[in-house]
């Protein structure tokens, strides 16, 4: 085994923030791949890529970037990544799950995040979640040794 795979499915809403009352549908599915299990152990980060689906904004765009898995020592999941919005615009998501151990169900299910611009402007905000009913089956399913 030189490393692994996953697959994570997070959805929600996020708002513009020029329109702060206009909530939208928002989800992105990602592929998470370890560049190699000796990398990952020094770097404890995956690289990913995927779709993002925010209504209106980024419809079914392509996505990569990556994943902060070093939970033990940071407390959080800290997720990046960039993506090209409708109108042509480079555009950013930052968002981190932050671990608490009293609170395991809740922290690791809701992912706050922010969506910058090219230059690192704040264009909105999004709260999402991952749902243990409907994803968690495909989510441990999803989980591969890759060569």
């Amino acid at each position: 085994m030189r490393g692994f795979e996953f697959c994570e499915t997070m959805a929600g809403s996020f708002h513009l923030v020029d329109s702060p009352s206009d909530e939208r549908p928002m989800s992105f599915t990602i592929r998470a791949r370890s560049r190699g299990l000796l990398d990952f152990l020094r770097k404890p980060e995956v690289e990913i890529e995927g779709e993002i689906d925010a209504e209106g904004f980024a419809d079914h765009r392509y996505l990569s970037g990556r994943l902060g898995l070093d939970v033990a020592r940071t407390g959080t999941l800290p997720y990046s990544f960039e993506f090209t919005a409708n109108d042509g615009r480079r555009c950013a998501f930052a968002g981190r799950k932050t671990v608490r151990p009293g609170d395991l169900m809740t922290s690791m299910t809701v992912l706050p995040g922010v969506l910058v611009g090219d230059g690192g402007a704040l264009i909105g905000e999004a709260l999402l979640r991952f749902d243990l009913r409907s994803d968690l089956l495909r989510f441990l399913r999803s989980f591969r040794a890759t060569r």
